[in-house]
């Protein structure tokens, strides 16, 4: 590589600016979508545990697979990783 061309510093790989932008929008938008998804399964989880549909072990199960366990529970139980 010459010494006077910078590597790009982002994860994404562009030098196109236009490009580069629309791939950030496109990433934003799958993560909003993400998220949306994410909403409705806690909702249906949430409303499932309320009505004694689902146990609370079944609900961590749930949360199990979903990834969520390690990021909730030290948390809730007032700890972090970090100590």
């Amino acid at each position: 590589m010459n010494a006077h061309v910078k590597p790009p510093s982002s994860p994404l790989a562009v030098s196109d600016p236009k490009i580069r932008k629309e791939l950030q929008l496109s990433g934003l938008r799958f993560a909003i979508g993400r998220a949306q998804w994410f909403i409705s399964e806690a909702k249906l989880l949430g409303i499932a545990l309320r009505d004694g549909k689902l146990s609370s072990d079944q609900v961590d199960q749930k949360l199990a697979e979903l990834g969520v366990l390690d990021l909730v529970y030290p948390e809730l139980m007032g700890r972090s990783d970090e100590q």
